[in-house]
């Protein structure tokens, strides 16, 4: 299988099965104490009484979930990315994990495995109609618009607002950083699982 193929596979064909999860951040009370450590910009207590928490409910995303957001936003893509990686496996709901994990490994550089994160993560959504993650659609539009493929810009685009109504778009630096796919080996496999998702979960392929 050459590395495109190999691409497009892990893009399009989820490691886990998704599962919808009706909890949400009411079901730990606990969660507001570590909003507000990191409220107060007490990140490091934030992340250690998350950890506890996870420690009790290790199969609920919300958890790990904030534990590797917070990571990545305190410059730790590393930790954060094997944050998110544990905990997959032991959570139903994975898209925000896949969603945060893409977030990780552009910090890092990696755009091509960025991609595969954020492919899964709007997969995922789309299998449980739980459309809650916005930074996947947002990434891909950008990715999208980055190589020229403008209609699958507008596709993910629209995904984006219509999970987040105030239209939120990367600034120039943060979409910068995805200019590099224009010239990887990733551009025609990425394309392809662009218009895989589109066909098989969006129901209107881009032109």
């Amino acid at each position: 299988m050459s590395r495109e193929d190999k691409f497009f596979k892990m893009c399009t064909e989820l490691p886990y099965a998704e599962e919808k999860d009706p909890r949400d951040e009411h079901t730990i009370p606990e969660l507001a104490k570590v909003a507000q450590f990191r409220d107060n910009d007490d990140m490091a207590s934030a992340i250690e009484y998350a950890q506890a928490l996870a420690k009790m409910f290790s199969d609920f995303d919300l958890v790990p979930f904030m534990i590797a957001y917070m990571q990545y936003a305190d410059n730790k893509p590393g930790d954060a990315l094997s944050t998110a990686i544990e905990a997959i496996p032991k959570c139903p709901r994975k898209y925000r994990l896949y969603s945060v994990a893409g977030l990780s490994e552009i910090d890092q550089g990696h755009v091509a495995n960025a991609l595969v994160w954020f492919t899964r993560s709007a997969i995922a959504q789309s299998q449980v109609l739980d459309f809650q993650e916005v930074d996947a659609y947002l990434y891909l539009a950008h990715a999208a618009a980055a190589i020229g493929a403008t209609g699958h810009a507008d596709v993910f685009f629209t995904m984006t607002d219509a999970i987040d109504p105030s239209s939120p778009r990367l600034d120039k630096a943060d979409a910068d950083r995805l200019a590099p796919l224009k010239d990887s080996w990733a551009k025609n496999p990425f394309i392809k699982a662009l218009e895989y998702i589109e066909l098989h979960y969006l129901r209107k392929p881009a032109s």
